[in-house]
């Protein structure tokens, strides 16, 4: 039985995300009877049958329509999330209707229907095919060069877009290819769009053919990335929001929006991450390190120490930074076994890293 983890007490919703969230409707009392006190496969299997029961299958065209409603930005114009910039300012934005693409021929000409998990991995079969919840507007030229690539966290960009998003090699431990990858503010979104997928069309998941998936559920590679993008991005407003107003027109919902908890619940937790108690504070990659070694701190201003360890407690390496993303470099040290130690006001944390070439 998977052991539950409160780790997710770690994001809290904002005042904000709660006014907003209140806008729109809420999940129906009931919805989830009979999923308390479950885990791992029967936890799974019991989501599977509520977001499956009684939903409506939209036409693919039926879509555009349904973007106003679930893919509005505050500002009226279209949330695409290979263009936007959480936080910042998107380098362009789309109105619904006048930019609906039509033909392309860079960025920014025109929008349509991205399938998060490509449509040629399940044959373009119905209901996947036209499911609200992983077709979402992009941008059409984006969508075209991520093709139908994985999602994954790219080593040397080959391609890199306005807002930030990449194709290039895989630097995803367990995958050798190319990979897309969205920027940051919208990985926990990909991924649990993905455990959505992963979970609602369980009985369709061995014929898909991408790698991503294996049998019956996800390849190990992908699952420890989806849980670690789950762990470093948390529900937003939007996704809240999204998955209200998708509720409305399919009638079902993605119950890993409605409470990440299940997530950790089902798959359990990812492996390559600093962890005390009940805290995540970094995301460590790749393992095993060859001449690189990268650490993506989830406080982003806090203060924190590193030091690499030698078996024999001779330390290595020694830094204090501020920065949310640390690279070190590794080609001063032997293959072998060391321990990296990450400080600061979240506390003290011990992870093992392996230097293989």
């Amino acid at each position: 039985m998977i052991k539950k983890h409160p780790f997710i007490q770690l994001f809290t919703l904002t005042f904000f995300l709660v006014i907003a969230s209140q806008l729109v409707a809420q999940i129906p009392a009931g919805y989830y009877n009979g999923t308390a006190g479950l885990s791992g496969v029967t936890l799974k299997n019991k989501l599977h049958d509520i977001i499956s029961a009684n939903t409506v299958e939209l036409s693919y065209s039926g879509l555009w329509t349904a973007y106003p409603t679930t893919d509005e930005r505050i500002d009226g114009k279209l949330w695409d999330m290979y263009s936007d910039i959480p936080g910042g300012t998107a380098p362009y934005t789309f109105t619904f209707g006048t930019d609906q693409c039509g033909s392309y021929s860079g960025e920014a000409d025109c929008y349509n229907r991205e399938h998060s998990v490509p449509a040629s991995w399940f044959n373009d079969n119905a209901p996947m095919y036209t499911d609200l919840f992983h077709v979402v507007p992009t941008d059409g030229y984006v969508n075209n060069r991520r093709s139908n690539f994985p999602l994954g966290d790219v080593a040397s960009a080959t391609w890199t877009s306005q807002n930030g998003s990449k194709l290039g090699s895989s630097a995803v431990p367990g995958y050798v290819g190319t990979v897309f990858e969205p920027i940051d503010s919208f990985k926990g979104d990909f991924a649990r769009i993905y455990f959505y997928m992963a979970t609602r069309y369980k009985d369709e998941l061995p014929s898909w053919t991408a790698d991503p998936f294996s049998g019956s559920d996800f390849s190990s590679w992908a699952k420890n990335m989806f849980l670690i993008w789950n762990a470093l991005d948390p529900v937003s407003a939007k996704e809240i929001d999204r998955n209200n107003y998708v509720h409305d027109l399919q009638n079902n919902r993605n119950p890993y929006v409605d409470n990440p908890q299940w997530i950790n619940d089902v798959w359990g937790f990812p492996v390559g991450m600093a962890e005390n108690e009940n805290k995540f504070i970094a995301r460590i990659y790749p393992i095993p390190a060859q001449d690189n070694l990268t650490i993506d701190l989830m406080n982003k201003t806090m203060s924190t120490s590193l030091t690499i360890i030698q078996l024999d407690g001779k330390i290595v390496f020694s830094t204090t930074t501020n920065q949310s993303k640390i690279n070190i470099e590794l080609n001063s040290l032997a293959n072998g076994t060391y321990f990296l130690t990450i400080q600061n006001d979240m506390g003290f944390f011990k992870e093992k890293v392996v230097v293989l070439r």
